[in-house]
């Protein structure tokens, strides 16, 4: 087994933990104590750059258990950055990254910390337009191809566009399924904002509101359910809250490409 070793960098943006070796058994009451400590001291936002760890095993997943629990209070969140395939792997046969709210992945550390350095906007966007959408399912495809159409000029990747589009998607179909308030009628609004470096889309509707927490461990081949992760796989940032008045707003946030 490869010796273990950390290394611990708690930065007023981030705190990021840098690990090498086997986690397992042996090394983990340790490695919790010391993040203990950190989120004690405030870290909301823990990036673990995996990419020199050879093993993980069940203690590690207990971990990041722990973690996501830890965090979820605080609207914190967790990034593990750069897994290789062998800890890819068992992330994905736990199940857990699809099921933890503050838990998201990331190719490499850069990448990771790019999306935690999105809080509240440090500059003015170049644009802003907005759209009403009707609470229809048969009106999101022409809602999908107007918020596409208004970043067709910004020169972003054909990937990136269809990654916002498929996380709108799922976002607006959220809003027609859930956003429906219980008196009245159901109001859904689309805010997209360009910037030098990101878009920023928020969905808005007027219903019951929806924190964006999964309720319960889905089985892998429920028919529903799982829009929630695909917005936060696909893009850099996803955020719920509840707008004045009620009801809940869901913020994408997309990196342009090259901006950075």
């Amino acid at each position: 087994m490869t010796p273990f070793e950390k290394h611990y960098d708690f930065g007023p943006r981030a705190c990021v933990v840098r690990l090498s070796g086997d986690i397992d058994m042996s090394v983990v009451p340790e490695l919790r104590k010391d993040l203990d400590g950190a989120l004690d001291a405030g870290c909301a936002n823990l990036v673990l750059d995996l990419t020199a760890v050879d093993y993980a095993d069940s203690s590690a997943l207990g971990l990041l258990v722990w973690l996501n629990h830890r965090l979820r209070p605080a609207s914190g969140r967790l990034v593990l950055a750069g897994a290789n395939r062998d800890v890819s792997r068992i992330l994905e046969i736990s199940g857990l990254i699809s099921v933890a709210s503050t838990i998201a992945t990331s190719a490499n550390l850069a990448s990771a910390l790019e999306g935690l350095e999105l809080g509240e906007p440090v500059s003015e966007p170049t644009w802003t337009q907005s759209i009403e959408v009707t609470p229809d399912p048969d009106r999101l495809a022409g809602a999908r191809e107007d918020v596409c159409a208004m970043l067709a000029d910004l020169g972003m990747p054909e990937s990136a566009l269809f990654d916002i589009k498929v996380a709108l998607g799922e976002a607006l179909a959220n809003a027609i399924r859930h956003g429906v308030p219980r008196k009245g009628s159901a109001h859904i609004e689309v805010h997209v904002s360009a910037y030098d470096d990101r878009i920023v889309l928020a969905v808005t509707d007027n219903g019951p509101g929806f924190d964006g927490l999964s309720r319960k461990k889905r089985e892998l081949y429920e028919s529903s359910g799982r829009g929630v992760d695909f917005m936060r796989a696909l893009m850099d940032r996803v955020e719920f809250s509840e707008p004045e008045g009620g009801g809940t707003t869901v913020s994408l946030v997309k990196h342009r490409v090259g901006t950075r």
